[in-house]
């Protein structure tokens, strides 16, 4: 793994208050006459107040479902029809993901407007497609940024705690996985330059989540705007997304993942947010990486951030051999990140590591 095809960033960028008053000027900046807006309903509901008065008139798709690829291609066969310019992108990761990748199948540009900081969706040019029954298909990864990336940080203090936990666990996960990578494939390597900025922005993530996670808790329960939470969304939107835009697959995933992917077998894991339970998973590979002292500090942090920390806080008994059974032969599929990392993890390794984790508690 010595290249990579770099899409460290959107086009343009910008947070702050009252930025999404500022569309129409980006948009005619950008030669954008005609848009298409996806959005979930509350997130309209929630960005509205803050959006152009014309912005309402325009052509809006609410989503109702998963991210397929029959919605995609409807919506650019639609998008070529009606000679859309641009595709706006109003919510979570899922309305965000239509609409990337709905744009990028129609060749036009992306707009997107967070109303959620769960997931680094806004800035990665790249989206997950699942089945209609929900079911996770695969992702792909688009050869072109995303075009512009507003964030008006009032909704995202409105918005439900646990998206902003979810947000953090997720974006933790990045400076583990991204280390456990890098020391597979640069082992006593010097880093190209890329991945050192991909590194750099890993580090940010973990030193920036843990010195402001709680402090931008506070302000989402409060409903309220600090710099605190400004730091934590910019560091689950913006860093998250620059540590596999630079580092592609040296930036990607690796166990925590695989865990989170795993856990999916249990039924009480649909209560769950993805950053929640990939914020468990995190515990687990550092407990394979026999990494005791980060171990330790991570715990302290989940305890005051209330985390999961033990299977048993997502509702999963340990002790129910053939339920635990399933999760682990999942987690160890050929197929899974685990394997990316320096450890040959086997089933008795992880075994271990699970029954350490549960055992701190």
């Amino acid at each position: 793994m010595t290249s990579a095809i770099v899409k460290g960033a959107p086009g343009h960028y910008r947070i702050g208050a009252d930025v999404l008053k500022e569309l129409p000027t980006h948009l005619a900046a950008l030669d954008i006459k005609n848009i298409h807006i996806v959005s979930g309903r509350k997130a309209w509901e929630a960005a509205s107040p803050y959006l152009p008065e014309e912005l309402s008139r325009s052509a809006i798709t609410f989503v109702d479902g998963p991210c397929t690829l029959e919605t995609v291609e409807q919506l650019a066969t639609l998008y070529k029809r009606e000679a859309v310019d641009a595709v706006i992108g109003i919510g979570g990761g899922t309305a965000l993901d239509i609409a990337k990748a709905a744009a990028v199948q129609a060749g036009i540009k992306s707009v997107l407007i967070p109303t959620i900081a769960a997931t680094c969706a806004a800035w990665t040019p790249l989206s997950v497609f699942y089945e209609a029954d929900g079911t996770h298909s695969h992702y792909t990864e688009f050869p072109l940024a995303n075009t512009l990336v507003l964030i008006e940080p009032a909704i995202i203090a409105a918005s439900p705690i646990e998206y902003l936990k979810a947000g953090i666990g997720d974006t933790l996960a990045k400076y583990y996985e991204a280390d456990a990578l890098v020391r597979r494939f640069y082992k006593d390597k010097e880093l190209p330059v890329w991945l050192q900025v991909s590194q750099f922005a890993a580090l940010a993530c973990r030193d920036i989540l843990l010195k402001d996670g709680k402090a931008a808790l506070e302000s989402v329960s409060e409903k309220k705007v600090t710099d605190a939470l400004i730091r934590v969304i910019e560091t689950i939107i913006m860093t998250g997304g620059m540590v596999g835009g630079f580092g592609e697959k040296a930036g990607r995933i690796a166990g925590a993942h695989s865990v989170h992917n795993g856990l999916t077998e249990a039924p009480s894991m649909k209560d769950f947010l993805h950053g929640s339970i990939v914020a468990y998973g995190t515990l687990v590979q550092l407990a394979i990486e026999e990494k005791e002292d980060e171990l330790n500090k991570l715990l302290e942090y989940y305890e005051e951030w209330d985390f999961p920390t033990s299977l048993k806080d997502l509702a999963v008994d340990v002790h129910d051999a053939e339920i635990l059974g399933r999760i682990m032969k999942k987690i160890l599929l050929p197929q899974e990140s685990i394997h990316l990392m320096e450890e040959k993890v086997t089933e008795d390794i992880l075994e271990k590591a699970i029954f350490h984790v549960e055992n701190k508690k």
